[in-house]
């Protein structure tokens, strides 16, 4: 697998009147980049029935700043000031297979894009997605306070947005509805670029891809997560992830965060519902790893291998502490009793259903199974319910 070269589409939200098959995805690229660059935002749309009419992309870019926050200190979600707006409009004669509408943007430092699309099919129906913001170029280093007594400047950094699921960039904390995962650089990785490149070969091998069955979980449910970018401070080593400095302050405004790393070691996660962990972002597998790591440090799932943590703290738990407990939720889950196992001769138990899982099996092919999927399940509904935690 090579997430690098995976489709940069992906369906963020289809709302479609009247009858047919329209359907709508949009996607920019590359997701972050925090120097000047070249952003292209990309929305595909089918319709094997009616064939597309228009595809339209609508484009709100400003600067990207601190809006006040808790106090005298400005926050550290990112809002927008000197808005303009723009749009594209393609046309086409009702084709029947996919078509392509593209919008490139000459974006400086200190940049935020909100973006969302639209299509109209042969017989006048339509389709659109969703607004998404993202921020591009250098960040923001330092703000300026004013009071009635006095003015000052300080060291100040927001968290940078990659795809944050809002039409309207105010500066306010991150919604209850959302899940929102950070990314920091380990200070092996001692040059941003590179980490922004590794961020978004794991992101979209994770959150924006079906090749892969570990994936189609969190693609399907996409618009329930914005990912973000943090500055250096953090420092990951096996089980042990500090942050500190400007990564410090970011983490705290996110539910999870992961440290990605090149050097080689075991990665690891709190097992916890919103923590920190690692993951390696030379590995072939590298989105698998995250995935199996969030399933710890986002969910609470414990590990269903031997020598792994097998403890949990997920609803409902992936882990027992004994036969007698497995069954007991198994049959209270609607799951085969004698699919519950010993995770060799730990004295802990997990249910196995004979497929690959992403909390035991380190392959592509890998699932939340059984328990592990009822409690992502549940996640979901929490979020969809306006709390995911």
């Amino acid at each position: 697998m090579t997430p690098a070269r995976l489709s940069l589409l992906v369906v963020l939200a289809v709302v479609v009147s009247g009858c047919g098959s329209l359907s709508l995805t949009a996607m920019h690229n590359p997701l972050y980049r925090a120097s000047a660059h070249t952003s292209t935002i990309t929305a595909r749309a089918t319709d094997t029935d009616k064939g597309v009419a228009e595809v339209r992309i609508d484009v709100t870019v400003g600067d990207l700043t601190a809006c006040g926050g808790s106090g005298l200190l400005p926050s550290l979600i990112p809002c927008r000031t000197n808005a303009t707006t723009q749009a594209r409009i393609c046309t086409f004669a009702n084709p029947k297979t996919p078509v392509d509408c593209a919008l490139n943007l000459n974006l400086g430092d200190r940049r935020l894009v909100t973006y969302s699309t639209s299509a109209r099919n042969g017989s006048g129906s339509s389709a659109s997605t969703g607004a998404v913001t993202y921020a591009a170029g250098a960040p923001l280093t330092q703000v300026t306070v004013s009071t009635p007594f006095f003015t000052i400047t300080l060291p100040w950094e927001t968290a940078r947005p990659v795809v944050w699921h809002t039409g309207s960039p105010s500066g306010s904390s991150a919604p209850a509805d959302k899940i929102d995962v950070g990314f920091f650089p380990d200070d092996d990785i001692t040059n941003y670029r590179t980490f922004t490149d590794s961020l978004q070969s794991v992101a979209l091998g994770a959150f924006f891809s079906t090749a892969n069955q570990f994936s189609k979980n969190y693609s399907v449910w996409t618009n329930v997560y914005n990912l973000w970018a943090g500055p250096t401070g953090a420092d990951g080593n096996g089980c042990t992830h500090t942050f500190s400095g400007g990564a410090g302050t970011i983490s705290a405004v996110t539910d999870g965060d992961v440290i990605l790393h090149q050097n080689a070691f075991r990665d690891c996660a709190d097992i916890a519902l919103g923590g920190g962990g690692t993951t390696q972002t030379t590995l072939s597998d590298a989105s698998w790893v995250f995935t199996h790591e969030s399933g710890h440090f986002l969910h609470g799932l414990g590990d269903e291998y031997v020598g792994g943590g097998n403890s949990s703290v997920s609803d409902p738990p992936n882990i027992y502490n004994s036969q007698a407990a497995c069954q007991t939720s198994a049959t209270a889950l609607s799951i085969n009793t004698a699919f519950c196992t010993q995770i060799g001769t730990t004295g802990k138990w997990r249910m196995d259903d004979g497929n690959p899982t992403t909390m035991e099996d380190r392959v592509l092919t890998s699932d939340w199974r059984t328990a592990s999927a009822i409690a992502i399940g549940r996640r979901m509904s929490k979020c969809a319910s306006g709390a995911c935690y």
